[in-house]
C-alpha cells in the first residue's frame, strides 16, 4: 500500500482506539464513505488546506480509499487500515494551529450537513483527538526550537500549591479574562489533556497553543488568560522563592 504523506494517516490507528462494537452500529460504511468523499472535496477547495494536499495526493481515489478505510477501523472497528509511523524526512513544513482549526470547522460543518447524530458526535471527537496528537508530535519535532513562553522554573522557586484540576465545565471566568499572580508567585501550568490557550497580555506579548504533557511559566504579576481550544484539562502549580537564612 502506497504510504501516505499525512501523519494523521500515518499514525498507527492503536493510538485511536476504535469506538467499542455495537450489536447494530447506529451508521454504516456507506455513511463513513460519504463522510469522507464529502468532507475532502471540501478540502480541496479550501484556500487554505487545499495547496496543501493537493501538493502532496497525486492520486486522489486511492487516497480516499485509504481514508476511507482509517475512518471505518477507527469508527467501525474494522482493523481495515494498517498504518506505520512515518519517517522524519515527510514532515509537512509550515504548519500551524489556524490550519488545525480550519480543518477542524470543515470537518465539523460536514459531520453536521450528513444528519446521522451518532456519526455526528462519535467522528467529531476523534477528530479533535488526532488534531490534538497531531499539533503535539508536529511541535515535538520543531525542536531544538526554543519555546514561544519559558517553560521551567527559575533556580531557587519551588512548589508550594497546586490548584484544582481545570476542565471546561469548572473553569473559572476569572482565569478567561487577564489576570494576574501576586508579586513573587510563579505558576507552572502544565496540559494534561486537550488543548489550552495561553495568552501573554503584557509585553512581551506571546501566545502558544499547548498540547497534553507541555507547560508554560506564569511570571509573577504578568497579566494572563487561558482558553480552551479542545476539550481537555490542566493545573497550575503555584511557586515561590525559598527562604535563604
Amino acid at each position: 500500500m502506497q504510504a501516505s504523506p499525512f501523519p494523521w494517516l500515518a499514525m498507527p490507528v492503536s493510538d485511536f482506539p476504535p469506538t467499542p462494537e455495537q450489536a447494530a452500529p447506529p451508521f454504516t460504511e456507506a455513511d463513513i464513505r460519504q463522510l469522507v468523499h464529502r468532507f475532502y472535496a471540501k478540502v480541496r477547495q479550501d484556500d487554505a488546506l487545499g495547496p496543501i494536499f493537493n501538493a502532496r495526493v497525486a492520486d486522489w481515489d486511492l487516497h480516499l480509499d485509504m481514508l476511507c478505510d482509517f475512518w471505518s477501523s477507527l469508527l467501525l472497528g474494522t482493523r481495515r487500515f494498517k498504518g506505520a509511523p512515518i519517517p522524519a524526512h515527510a514532515r509537512i513544513p509550515d504548519l500551524s494551529w489556524p490550519l488545525f482549526q480550519r480543518w477542524l470547522a470543515l470537518f465539523h460543518g460536514v459531520t453536521a450537513e450528513l444528519g446521522i447524530p451518532a456519526l455526528q458526535t462519535q467522528a467529531d471527537a476523534m477528530a479533535e483527538r488526532i488534531a490534538a496528537k497531531l499539533w503535539s508530535i508536529w511541535q515535538q519535532r520543531q525542536a531544538p526550537t526554543p519555546p514561544a513562553l519559558p517553560n521551567t522554573l527559575p533556580d531557587g522557586v519551588r512548589p508550594y500549591r497546586d490548584s484544582p484540576m481545570f476542565t471546561p465545565d469548572n473553569l473559572p471566568a476569572s482565569l478567561q479574562t487577564a489576570h494576574a499572580t501576586k508579586a513573587g508567585t510563579w505558576g507552572l501550568l502544565t496540559v494534561h489533556a486537550g488543548l489550552l490557550r495561553y495568552t501573554q497580555d503584557d509585553p512581551p506579548h506571546a501566545q502558544v497553543v499547548l498540547a497534553a504533557g507541555q507547560q508554560v511559566l506564569i511570571q509573577p504579576q504578568a497579566r494572563h488568560h487561558v482558553a480552551f481550544e479542545l476539550p481537555g484539562s490542566f493545573q497550575i502549580t503555584f511557586c515561590r522563592a525559598e527562604d535563604k537564612e
